[in-house]
């Protein structure tokens, strides 16, 4: 069981785990899905069939939209690999609200695909299971679940995870997927729709949304099978302000009230530490203990990446006794992150 207020944020270096790609992968593979040639007919001659197919069904009707959404999907393949991420080029063209739909597209085909190539996908011949166990046992999530079940009584079953909260900002449901069938497998009486309606009641926050949720949207749906456009009303990217205040507070809050904040595969953008910082509460009877991955992070960069830190939920960031406080393991990946300080944040 994990003390009580432990907040994890989780960037995409730990669905990296999963086998969904990230940085570049990722950025290259919307690149080559933005590459369409047409040769005088209104079929391309390459191109991604299912994306041409989602804008085409959309704007079959209007050429002249037709034609700007794949000059849109030009300008993403000659100018994605300037950006950082394909939130970050989707921002920097934020005043072209076709940029904006086209790169969610782009978005949801990635990570709808992802999630179907996901090395949690269960072995062939054994989709019964509904989870690659072997393959889990080579990420955090599997230490995690242990540590989330440890001391909870099978009578207990809905109480857990209540003590703690998730914030991720990635897109995918792959904690969400593989909690679902480990409680089934830890608590024999529970079965497959109580355990979604307990991961459902965790506090799991996706500040950009997700693909939506599982019970909609199956977790390894082939894309063939996905209305892209229905995903993307789930999404929200760095160019579009988070407009749910209840989630915002939630957020800052646990932040706010956190005794332990475990940070795994996040890259500390200057857009999620806004989402995240808190209202300063320099009162609190307790400190924070802080607990990161700095996987491509060295020391160099110390001093400044605890000053982002403290600044989340203190006034003063350079005050020495929050960052001794504050333990990065770096050119760490989470697995390892996660199994050499599990002992600090679990009761």
């Amino acid at each position: 069981m994990f003390e009580d207020k432990t907040v994890f944020v989780i960037g995409a270096g730990a669905s990296q785990e999963f086998g969904l790609p990230v940085g570049w992968d990722l950025l290259k593979e919307i690149r080559e899905n933005s590459w369409f040639q047409f040769n005088r007919t209104a079929v391309p001659q390459s191109g991604n069939r299912k994306i041409y197919d989602t804008v085409y069904g959309k704007y079959e009707k209007d050429p002249d939209a037709l034609t700007a959404v794949f000059k849109g999907m030009a300008d993403i393949r000659n100018g994605i690999d300037s950006a950082g991420s394909i939130d970050e080029f989707i921002n920097r063209h934020c005043d072209d609200p076709i940029i904006a739909e086209i790169g969610k597209i782009q978005i949801a085909h990635a990570i709808v695909k992802a999630e179907a190539n996901s090395n949690l996908i269960a072995q062939k011949g054994r989709e019964t299971d509904g989870i690659n166990w072997d393959s889990a046992e080579n990420t955090w999530i599997a230490p995690f679940s242990r540590a989330l079940f440890d001391g909870v009584r099978a009578r207990e079953v809905d109480t857990l995870g209540e003590n703690i909260k998730i914030i991720c900002f990635n897109y995918d449901r792959c904690i969400e997927h593989y909690l679902e069938y480990a409680i089934q497998k830890a608590y024999r009486d529970v079965d497959r729709n109580h355990a979604r309606q307990i991961v459902r009641n965790m506090k799991i926050i996706h500040p950009y949304g997700s693909l939506g949720s599982i019970s909609q949207i199956s977790f390894g749906t082939p894309l063939e099978h996905v209305d892209l456009y229905h995903v993307t009303k789930n999404l929200i990217t760095w160019s579009e302000s988070v407009e749910d205040d209840e989630m915002v507070r939630d957020i800052q809050g646990a932040i706010r009230e956190a005794r332990n904040i475990v940070f795994m595969g996040f890259a500390f953008a200057n857009q999620n530490m806004g989402l995240l910082s808190a209202a300063v509460d320099d009162d609190l009877p307790y400190f924070k203990n802080v607990y990161s991955t700095g996987y491509g992070l060295t020391k160099d960069v110390e001093y400044k990446l605890r000053s982002k830190i403290t600044h989340l939920f203190a006034s003063n960031s350079a005050d020495q006794k929050y960052h001794e406080r504050i333990r990065i393991m770096y050119d760490v990946k989470c697995a390892r992150f996660f199994k050499e300080q599990l002992l600090n944040f679990v009761a």
